[in-house]
């Protein structure tokens, strides 16, 4: 049975109406009205937010679309990359090699032919003041490595004479040809620094021909180192 007396809670409900009208004036809006505002202060935060990040000096987000993983190595300066803060494009960079990865490999520092290898029995010839547009160091003979030429450069022996010394010991240029002359590109350098050189140049010319030697002609210290420097080139 039901004992709800309708006339009074359509007035029940009437007075309800009436106190929200009061204390809430936007009560009695449509939902429609409602619901706008909120969706226009949507679009007003997304416009903002959407400037800002298009800036090309400011990021608002620097690692968006990357994992936590990934932003750990993006970050990370590792030997072989660094990252660009805008592009987030990895950009190589050199690095030394270490010991294992120059195994077999040449190292152009070490080659021969940079420097001019100098006898240590030439430290007395003047001719080592005049050597200065090239780089030379001495070696010397030890235990049985022995050495016979008295400049070596590029892949060259290189003998040095004084006529004047020649006229005091005549056979002492034919010994030191001897264990040379199996190679062909050896150099004889012949200061000529004394007068009625023709007999000794005739005898010079041929024992450069039978043994394998060019024979490069100079008439003082400063002209033979001239030619040290040239074949060092």
């Amino acid at each position: 049975m039901n004992n709800t007396d309708p006339t009074s809670f359509k007035s029940i409900l009437e007075g309800v109406k009436r106190l929200r009208k009061e204390h809430e004036p936007n009560a009695g809006d449509t939902p429609e009205t409602t619901q706008k505002e909120p969706s226009l202060h949507r679009h007003d935060r997304t416009s903002t937010t959407t400037t800002t990040s298009s800036s090309p000096l400011v990021e608002r987000t620097p690692m968006s679309g990357v994992s936590s993983y990934d932003k750990g190595k993006a970050t990370s300066t590792s030997p072989s990359k660094i990252v660009n803060a805008i592009t987030r494009e990895a950009i190589p960079i050199k690095r030394p090699l270490n010991d294992d990865e120059t195994k077999g490999k040449l190292d152009t520092r070490k080659l021969p032919g940079k420097s001019v290898l100098v006898n240590t029995t030439q430290k007395e010839n003047p001719l080592l003041n005049h050597l200065k547009n090239t780089n030379w160091r001495y070696i010397s003979s030890s235990g049985g490595n022995k050495i016979y030429y008295d400049y070596f450069v590029k892949q060259r022996a290189v003998l040095f004479l004084t006529l004047s010394y020649h006229k005091l010991y005549a056979d002492y240029i034919s010994r030191r040809m001897i264990p040379l002359s199996k190679n062909d590109n050896n150099v004889l350098i012949f200061i000529v620094d004394d007068s009625n050189s023709e007999d000794s140049l005739r005898e010079i010319t041929k024992m450069c021909m039978f043994n394998g030697f060019t024979l490069l002609l100079a008439f003082n210290f400063e002209q033979a180192a001239k030619y040290i420097e040239y074949l060092n080139k």
